[in-house]
């Protein structure tokens, strides 16, 4: 009986976080769509619906990981899975507020004018690599797929190039000039975009670490590789 209750309780588990997965990935596609066209107005009360979704979650989940732990004292193997759980739907919940951020500064933004535009592509090439990163992340996770874990890892790299190459051409563009309130208010949003967006990628690597600790049983945060 007490095993019926228990599996049923990790299949709780397992059905929130997929749910939280979910919606990290559709707050993703909003914030692609907008920097696309940020006037589609509907989309901005689905993204807030969306983060108070995401927010409860995150509670929710990190109350039944204390829950299953405390009640059913986990042999290591289930244990270590959900602590993982733990660990990711932190991050999860994190990316959230980074897009929910993004898709703030995107509401506000001209990222169409001539001195944006070059820098726009960049982004563009941001969102795509940290939406991959995402999703595979997440796959890494839910299949217990290391493999795809290190990929992810790898991906980081270029997020973190992109983000150097926002900040330069933010400064080569804008050095030298008198700028008006406008303009000053284009830099710091596109500065502020290609941050979250580092930021994001940064979380998604920190998923795939707990996906090769669950995966592989080693903990390789801090360059610690053994």
């Amino acid at each position: 009986m007490t095993t019926n209750i228990k599996a049923k309780q990790l299949e709780i588990l397992l059905n929130d976080f997929e749910l939280l997965s979910k919606t990290a990935m559709i707050q993703m596609q909003i914030t692609m769509k907008l920097l696309q066209d940020n006037t589609i107005a509907s989309l901005y009360d689905e993204a807030e619906s969306n983060e108070i979704i995401m927010d409860r979650l995150e509670i929710k989940i990190r109350e039944e990981v204390v829950f299953t732990i405390f009640q059913f004292n986990p042999i290591a193997a289930d244990l270590r899975k959900i602590i993982t759980y733990q660990d990711i739907t932190t991050n999860l919940e994190r990316i959230g507020d980074m897009l929910l951020n993004i898709i703030h500064f995107v509401k506000v933004s001209d990222l169409s004018a001539n001195t944006i535009a070059p820098i726009k592509k960049m982004i563009d090439k941001m969102v795509k690599y940290t939406s991959e990163m995402l999703r595979n992340t997440i796959f890494s996770f839910s299949n217990e797929d290391s493999r795809l874990a290190y990929e992810v890892i790898a991906e980081d790299d270029k997020v973190d190039e992109l983000f150097h190459q926002i900040n330069l051409s933010l400064q080569e563009a804008f050095a030298d000039k008198k700028l008006d309130k406008k303009e000053i208010q284009s830099m710091l949003n596109t500065n502020a975009i290609s941050h979250n967006l580092e930021r994001i990628g940064d979380s998604c690597t920190n998923i795939a670490e707990a996906a090769i600790y669950l995966t592989e049983g080693k903990d390789i945060r801090h360059g610690n590789k053994q």
